[in-house]
């Protein structure tokens, strides 16, 4: 499978091309020259196309770091996670492609346009067209199980080959741990549909998040939290649970599409690599000169995951976007849940991005002095709602019928 040089593309415009040097173990990507007059300013702190090395047609080189994969961090981010990285090597052992010679550059034809945001690299891996298809959650949900817990033997047969495909095409580009489908559903008649591709007037694009264990309720919880943070005035995408066959499941609006047309998306960890505290991400959206109202939220957003407990707040859960005219926004918030180990020693359930340089035992005073460093006028008032949220968590867990034990467990942990 190995394919050496991609093509990257932006909104069917051609960005530059990314090939992989195999003694150094890095990507090289070098812009277009008739992308750089466009004035689309895709990785504006680490790849400006307004720096001499982009305007001397200078190659980039990628980044070594293990989040990376000698990639460049604008083009890291279409890489999937756990779940993805999962399904894409079951798919080589399937087709009995050895993982010795694969690169990310593989990586990303495999992707073709499926990647999140708006990029895209060809020449793709042919998986079958992009017709959107009839998605049945439950058997790919459990399909998906049968995937992942799959070690040596191989899954791939003839019963199960339009399954596999299926899996494939909607489920192997989302980041994160857990397992997830891209899906499109119309709301109206309640039909779900693969959300690769174009999709039917009438759908919206979803991301769903399969609840993945019987014992512990991911979905519901991520549900609620879900409810609080928008209480809170956090803005979020809409979203909402899903029952199919007794098995409840977490679905969510994307943020990387309106309509059809896709949303140039970066990470804080594309955008600005070394960043590792919530200081960084307000230095951030001054660089980019964002709007007030965009440190605002991300204050929020700060407080109520130390309050919450939410400490997989890492440089992935952030993200920013660019229109087609250049300009770029914080996105809405992702991936807000409890995500303490209850069963873990103290220091594993540290926040992943500090707070007044610590992350734990994170007080009162040290968001506030994170608000004054930063200019947040009514930070006093947006503890306090983000406090007032917290306090709904119990009736609206208990409503969703989640165990009472646990429910005092998880408030017994909040800040």
């Amino acid at each position: 499978m190995e394919t050496n040089v991609v093509k990257v593309v932006l909104w069917g415009v051609n960005v530059g091309y990314l090939s992989w040097d195999k003694r150094k173990g890095v990507a090289v990507f070098e812009y277009d020259s008739s992308f750089l007059d466009r004035g689309w300013d895709i990785a504006p702190l680490t790849m400006s196309i307004h720096s001499p090395r982009s305007q001397k047609q200078m190659p980039w080189l990628g980044n070594e770091g293990k989040l990376y994969r000698g990639l460049p961090p604008m083009i890291a981010d279409s890489l999937p996670d756990k779940w993805g990285n999962s399904l894409f090597n079951s798919w080589l052992r399937d087709n009995k492609i050895s993982t010795r010679n694969i690169t990310p550059i593989d990586h990303l034809s495999f992707i073709g346009s499926r990647a999140m945001g708006a990029l895209e690299y060809e020449p793709a891996q042919q998986l079958g067209d992009d017709t959107p298809f009839s998605v049945d959650v439950q058997k790919l949900y459990h399909f998906a199980e049968q995937v992942l817990n799959e070690r040596e033997s191989t899954v791939l047969s003839q019963e199960n080959s339009i399954l596999w495909q299926d899996l494939v095409k909607i489920s192997s580009s989302p980041g994160g741990k857990r397992p997830k489908a891209i899906v499109a559903l119309n709301d109206d008649t309640g039909e779900v549909i693969s959300g690769q591709g174009a999709i039917p007037e009438g759908f919206l694009h979803y991301i769903l998040k399969y609840d993945d264990s019987s014992v512990y309720p991911y979905a519901k919880l991520e549900y609620v939290y879900y409810r609080m943070a928008v209480d809170a005035g956090i803005v979020m995408m809409p979203s909402d649970l899903r029952t199919y066959e007794g098995a409840t499941h977490f679905l969510t609006r994307r943020f990387d599409r309106i309509g059809n047309e896709k949303i140039h998306t970066q990470t804080l960890a594309a955008m600005s690599p070394l960043s590792t505290s919530y200081e960084d991400i307000f230095a951030v959206i001054r660089r980019l000169n964002l709007p007030y109202e965009d440190s605002r939220q991300q204050y929020l957003r700060m407080v109520f995951n130390v309050l919450a407990r939410n400490v997989d707040d890492h440089s992935k859960n952030v993200s920013f976007c660019m229109n087609r005219d250049g300009v770029w926004r914080l996105s809405p918030a992702y991936d807000i849940t409890f995500s303490v180990d209850l069963a873990a020693p103290a220091y594993v359930n540290r926040q992943s991005l500090t707070v007044n340089g610590k992350n734990e035992h994170i007080t009162r005073e040290d968001l506030e002095i994170v608000a004054k460093n930063n200019d947040i006028s009514d930070y006093s008032a947006l503890i306090d709602n983000v406090k007032a949220s917290l306090s709904k968590f119990r009736k609206q867990a208990v409503r969703l019928n989640i165990s009472p034990s646990l429910v005092e467990r998880i408030a017994n942990d909040f800040i």
